[in-house]
């Protein structure tokens, strides 16, 4: 007679059976992984914490200055005073910021507006921003740049790119008025009545709607040929 018990199939492997293989067997791996995704997301966090702090520096330090902005008092607002930085230094430490690229912004228009067409233009095309209006001010303000200069073609091209840039849809018709007015001076009367013909019929009751009317009736009136308005 035979004794022999027969074995027992043994219960198949559960999931948690087999995970528990797989980090017994690659554990000094799985270590290193988890390792790295720690490191990873303590970074990220850090980087976090660190812009809001620097944005909030630059923030204040930024608000310090403003009222010298409106007083015109044009030294104190670049420079600083003191421990108070002015806009150049509120530029270089917090330039990444979002208000530090304002200070850059409010840097090259002083400079514009003090007759330093070059050092603002240079500011201005060197800003960069994830916020598109912010960079299509920056934008129109190389164009203003290239108006002072009296290089107009630029200057159109530069508007054209501000109105492109754009999400505010008054900022995009006001800056196609603009390259339109840049082409005229340029002496490209088409290429001014194409885009305002464009405004008229992209933003037909708005405010730059009538500005773009008028300044056809008047290249109208200088003879040149201009579609029915």
């Amino acid at each position: 007679m035979n004794t022999t018990q027969p074995q027992k199939a043994l219960p198949e492997a559960t999931f948690s059976d087999r995970m528990l293989e797989i980090s017994i067997k690659y554990k000094k791996q799985l270590t290193a992984l988890v390792i790295i995704i720690c490191l990873a997301a303590g970074g990220t966090l850090f980087w976090m914490q660190k812009s809001k702090v620097d944005e909030a520096q630059a923030s204040l330090a930024l608000a310090k200055i403003t009222p010298w902005i409106e007083m015109g008092d044009l030294n104190k607002a670049i420079n600083g005073e003191g421990s108070i930085k002015g806009l150049n230094g509120i530029a270089k430490s917090w330039g990444n910021t979002p208000s530090g690229k304002t200070a850059s912004l409010y840097l090259a228009y002083i400079m514009l507006n003090s007759g330093k067409p070059d050092e603002a233009l240079s500011l201005y095309k060197s800003f960069s921003s994830d916020n598109k209006d912010l960079q299509a001010s920056a934008f129109a303000g190389a164009a203003a740049c290239h108006v002072a200069k009296k290089a107009f073609g630029e200057a159109a091209s530069e508007y054209e790119k501000a109105s492109e840039t754009a999400e505010n849809e008054s900022l995009k018709a006001a800056y196609l008025n603009k390259a339109a007015e840049s082409y005229v001076s340029a002496g490209q009367n088409d290429k001014s009545v194409k885009l305002l013909d464009q405004v008229i019929k992209s933003w037909p009751g708005s405010s730059s709607a009538g500005v773009a009317r008028r300044t056809l009736w008047r290249l109208a009136g200088a003879g040149v040929q201009t579609p029915q308005i």
